[in-house]
């Protein structure tokens, strides 16, 4: 018993000290508003505090909820000094100094949950992300506890600032807007990649509608100097491909002449061998062979010497997983395991093709050889549409 009242004990005492960070920092920042941003009003009984930079016409505002949907945001998020220690924009990355050719520099897409609990969003960010009308544009003052309270934010890849944000530190989410909102993001990949296929070229591949290799999967053949040498079941192809998005965007490749072209350079952690694929008839054993499902999928319309390329819908690639834009990630290791967390509520739009036989939930990523330092790499967000280019070549035996 005296052990349970010690306890309960400490645990007030840390409440209680919780409580008094609290209220000092609500008392400061009210203080420094009313000095730095007299414009600015209380976001409801937040403790948070807003102001409009960007107002709709009057009467054209309509409020929208955009729980348990998808929104792409574009925001800075700022200490209460003024510098920048998160930005997702190329021209201001630019002028910082923070740029990197790996980084896809556009709006922030996240799940906005049905409840702040259920998502990993800051509570302040979800907050504002809830409140603001789709066409204003806000700027958020946020105390700690709502924000990255003490976490702060140490990114050091494209997306970092001026410099990291320490812990228990209010922040400014600067710049707010909301530029598009989105029901079924598989679904809207989906168009994404048949607008993309059926467009003329040179801006599309000029195919039909329906010329698909599996359902929303589509196959462009390049060159195909051996028809009919298929890849015989059980027997295996080697691969060099590229990976980017429909943007154009790189991503990842084992072409080190690719990586240089684009990059400027080879980096110690880039792998530039060829990876080796199966095509196996009955229930694979060895899952973590393939960079994406698309390496099963597309295997049985492949003939060696093939060069293609392939508009992947994200569930022929990275699905419903985040990739981290730094390549040290466990994420991008070689035997990184997707576990579809349902943590954060992720509507479920799945679409299966199970004509072939695919480990179900087991990847081998294009990975990285480094660990412990920071490899800037392409950030995917869950349900993204990819472009692959293959060159197929037959293994020496």
């Amino acid at each position: 018993m005296a052990v349970a009242v010690a306890a309960c004990a400490c645990c007030s005492c840390a409440r209680t000290e919780s409580e008094n960070f609290n209220e000092i920092e609500d008392k400061a920042l009210d203080i420094w508003v009313s000095s730095n941003a007299p414009d600015a009003e209380p976001l409801g009984d937040t403790g948070m505090y807003y102001e409009v930079i960007e107002a709709l016409p009057d009467g054209s505002a309509t409020k929208v909820d955009v729980r348990g949907r998808w929104v792409d945001v574009k925001y800075v998020i700022r200490d209460l000094n003024g510098d920048i220690v998160y930005n997702r924009n190329e021209e201001t990355a630019r002028l910082l100094g923070t740029f990197t050719k790996y980084t896809h520099y556009i709006p922030d897409r996240l799940y906005i949950a049905s409840r702040q609990d259920l998502s990993d969003i800051p509570s302040g960010i979800y907050q504002a992300i809830t409140e603001i009308t789709p066409g204003e544009t806000w700027r958020v003052y946020i105390p700690s506890r709502l924000a990255f309270a003490s976490y702060g934010i140490q990114t050091s890849t494209g997306y970092g600032g001026q410099q990291a944000l320490e812990s228990d530190v209010p922040v400014i989410l600067d710049s707010l807007r909301i530029v598009n909102i989105v029901d079924n993001p598989q679904s809207e990949g989906r168009q994404a990649i048949e607008e993309f296929v059926t467009a003329s070229r040179p801006e599309g591949w000029g195919k039909p509608l329906n010329d698909t290799v599996r359902e929303g999967l589509y196959m462009d053949i390049l060159a195909r100097p051996n028809p009919g040498d298929t890849v015989p079941l059980n027997q295996s192809a080697n691969i060099y491909y590229r990976c980017g998005f429909l943007d154009g965007h790189l991503i990842d490749s084992n072409i080190d002449t690719v990586l240089y072209n684009r990059f400027g350079t080879v980096r110690s952690s880039d792998i530039t061998s060829p990876i080796r694929v199966t095509r196996m008839s009955t229930d694979p054993n060895n899952a973590n062979q393939m960079p994406a499902k698309v390496f099963y999928a597309i295997l049985p319309d492949l003939c060696y010497g093939d060069s293609v390329r392939i508009a992947v819908p994200s569930e022929y690639g990275y699905y419903r997983q985040y990739m981290y834009p730094d390549k040290s990630s466990s994420m991008w290791s070689s035997s990184a395991t997707f576990t579809f967390d349902f943590t954060y509520q992720y509507k479920d739009y799945t679409t299966e093709d199970t004509d072939y036989f695919f480990a179900s939930s087991t990847y081998y990523m294009p990975y990285s050889t480094s660990s412990g330092t920071t490899v800037p790499v392409a950030e995917i967000k869950p349900y993204t549409p990819l472009i692959y280019e293959f060159v197929v070549q037959k293994p020496e035996s």
